[in-house]
């Protein structure tokens, strides 16, 4: 037998193995991914009904506009596909998932009034 013979199927293996040992990790790293949301505008509705549009400064700075107004006193924060963001010196705090252009989450205030919200990128 020849030496190109023999590693044929030793060749065949390896990129088997390969493929195998790759399928599950690149997949899992890849759905994981979540962009940052820097610089973009999301929008939505809350379990209130209130309007509320949150743009992401890329300084953390949070500017949002409510029904009460436009202001830029609140910060955010995103640890992957998590948003956390706070408004008026953290009198309301959200704390939320992103799902490619759609992010919702829960969201409560120091008055103890509880809410969910949800928006998506514009």
């Amino acid at each position: 037998m020849s030496i190109r013979m023999a590693s044929r199927p030793l060749f065949i293996i390896a990129m088997l193995s390969t493929a195998f040992v790759c399928a599950d990790p690149c997949d899992a790293r890849s759905d994981s991914l979540t962009a940052s949301v820097a610089g973009t505008t999301w929008a939505g509705t809350d379990s209130d009904g209130d309007y509320y549009e949150y743009t992401f400064q890329a300084d953390g700075v949070l500017a949002y506009k409510s029904p009460n107004g436009f202001y830029k006193n609140g910060t955010w924060k995103q640890d992957g596909d998590g948003i956390y963001m706070e408004t008026n010196h953290k009198f309301s705090e959200r704390q939320g998932r992103i799902a490619g252009e759609h992010m919702e989450g829960d969201a409560w205030n120091v008055q103890g009034h509880k809410w969910t919200w949800a928006a998506d990128e514009r």
